[in-house]
């Protein structure tokens, strides 16, 4: 063989060699790109899948919330925290309605449980404790108190509107209309007392229409019986016993 076919022969295997050595490295370079999405798609799920993790931590906290709520009142407070929105305002009903139910049966069973107060089982008389006495001397209205007090033994429950009937010198009788305040309950211990108050226009002129009053008729509420109190302070009342809103009229047991 000559030497020019030894140097061509040469040069094909050198051309052989790096056109294999070509396509081995695009080969390899092909592997390589196909690795780096993957890689990225794999990122990319693992980031999605924490997320997801969160979502199900979420729920987890929502059903831990909710078992939180059945075991224990600790607990509920840190699972509705956590928890959705439902849970949390499930929560505060639950405590809202249980103590508002809680305390309103409380209230209503001491009113409850004592025994209404009868005319049997109390004294009257007029005045209360830093109460005046009416001006029967003035034009203005007044304001005469009479006061109820518990002589038995156990307490009782006095609530309504007193009957209050004026008897005049010369017989004449005027029952009084009633305020229009909300009458309350008060429950009287034994030896306590209470009091109501009646409204009244005094007569000072001589041309007025006019009661004179001797004794004022004084029922408790949900009574027949009465007291009879001998009117002390003088003077006399506007007869309005006609009108529609006198000035003369009596509120109930215990308003202020």
């Amino acid at each position: 063989m000559s030497h020019r076919t030894r140097r061509h022969g040469r040069k094909a295997a050198a051309a052989l060699l790096a056109a294999t050595a070509l396509a081995l490295t695009a080969c390899q370079s092909g592997e390589s790109g196909a690795a780096g999405p993957d890689s990225s798609a794999s990122a990319g799920s693992s980031a999605g899948s924490d997320g997801s993790g969160g979502s199900d931590g979420a729920g987890g906290s929502a059903d831990g919330s909710s078992k939180g709520s059945a075991d224990s009142p600790s607990q509920t407070g840190t699972g509705s925290a956590e928890g959705s929105g439902t849970n949390a305002s499930s929560g505060g009903q639950q405590a809202t309605g249980s103590g508002g139910s809680s305390g309103t049966g409380s209230s209503a069973g001491t009113g409850s449980s004592a025994a209404r107060c009868t005319t049997a089982n109390m004294t009257a008389g007029w005045g209360s404790a830093g109460g005046g006495r009416p001006d029967m001397d003035s034009s203005d209205q007044q304001t005469a108190t009479v006061w109820f007090k518990n002589k038995g033994s156990g307490a009782c429950t006095i609530s309504g509107f007193p009957g209050v009937q004026l008897k005049g010198t010369d017989g004449a009788t005027w029952d009084l209309r009633r305020s229009g305040k909300k009458p309350v309950a008060v429950v009287l211990k034994p030896g306590a007392n209470t009091h109501f108050t009646f409204q009244l226009l005094p007569s000072t002129r001589d041309g007025d229409r006019k009661v004179e009053t001797a004794t004022v008729v004084v029922t408790p509420p949900n009574e027949k019986q009465h007291f009879e109190l001998k009117w002390p302070y003088g003077g006399a009342v506007l007869d309005q016993s006609g009108a529609t809103h006198p000035g003369t009229f009596v509120n109930p047991v215990g308003a202020s």
